[in-house]
């Protein structure tokens, strides 16, 4: 049998011309009608199991009919995408990388990974790497991508660096970013 996932979704192989969906803002990557991962050549992006042997988790388009989490941020006002550019400034989770995975990111349970040696944590954090190291691939190059590219590869190191070894932590460090962009959220469209 061949590697795990989505029959006709190996890496490498073509895709029909179907015009693949957006969802949210990845990187150079988008999306089949059935949620499989494309990069921009068309190409299957590779599934299955990740480092340490774990199964990836799939990015896959949201059920929920609302607007992403990481949009409505993006639409606050300037007072509030300031306190949203403060919480990153002093986060170990770079924005950059926030933006390449947002709706995979929303998408996942931290608030379960943060348990004590989670194996959901580790699973976690080793799929968000190895879709970073994907998003990476895409990226064309133009000046903006090249710095791009610059910063998620130094994200990529230091995740690695800081985390490897305590997934938990990592997984807890997201849950509460996305908790406090949530506060935020709250706050700017109360005011609005």
């Amino acid at each position: 049998e061949g590697p795990p996932g989505a029959p006709g979704a190996e890496l490498g192989q073509r895709v029909p011309q179907e015009p693949p969906r957006a969802a949210g803002r990845y990187v150079g990557c988008r999306y089949g009608t059935d949620g499989h991962q494309f990069n921009r050549s068309g190409r299957a992006v590779a599934r299955g199991r990740g480092i340490l042997g774990f199964p990836l988790t799939p990015l896959t388009l949201s059920p929920h009919p609302s607007m992403a989490q990481w949009q409505e941020v993006q639409g606050l006002a300037n007072t509030y995408l300031e306190q949203v550019h403060q919480l990153y400034a002093g986060s170990q989770l770079p924005m950059a990388v926030r933006q390449c995975l947002a709706a995979w990111i929303e998408d996942q349970n931290w608030r379960q990974a943060t348990e004590p040696f989670s194996s959901h944590a580790r699973m976690l954090f080793h799929s968000l790497l190895v879709l970073l190291g994907e998003c990476l691939g895409t990226l064309g190059s133009s000046h903006e991508d090249f710095m791009l590219k610059h910063n998620l590869r130094k994200a990529h190191r230091e995740l690695q660096a800081e985390f490897e070894e305590n997934p938990e932590k990592f997984a807890n460090l997201v849950a509460n970013l996305l908790q406090e962009e949530r506060r935020i959220l709250r706050l700017g469209q109360g005011g609005q």
